[in-house]
Parts: structure tokens; C-alpha cells; sequence
């Protein structure tokens, strides 16, 4: 047996106890570095209220 091993630093599998299924976990993911990307907002292109419009939300 591996001395070193350390279940939250390497990658190892676990059972899922109610599906019998084994997974792959993976510690390291939520420590990536974030790259930065920023993504835009798109335009807001919905029409103008109508309060004659029982459809439009007040």
C-alpha cells in the first residue's frame, strides 16, 4: 500500500453506495486557476411594455 497517498490530492474512484456505479474524483478541479474570460452580457432587445397587453408583465 502507497504511504503517500492522499485522497485529497490525488485522483481516485469511489462506489456510489445507492447506484453500485464507480466515479471518477478528481480533487484538484476546483483548484485550476481561473483564466479570466469575462463573458458579455447579450443585448437587451425585449419590446416595450404595452399596458393595454394583458400578456406584458407589469
Amino acid at each position: 500500500m502507497d504511504t503517500n497517498f492522499d485522497m485529497n490530492e490525488h485522483p481516485h474512484t469511489r462506489q456510489n453506495i445507492l447506484t453500485g456505479e464507480w466515479v471518477l474524483v478528481s480533487p484538484h478541479r476546483t483548484k485550476r486557476p481561473w483564466q479570466g474570460k469575462v463573458e458579455s452580457l447579450p443585448a437587451d432587445n425585449r419590446p416595450q411594455h404595452d399596458p393595454a397587453c394583458y400578456l406584458c408583465a407589469r
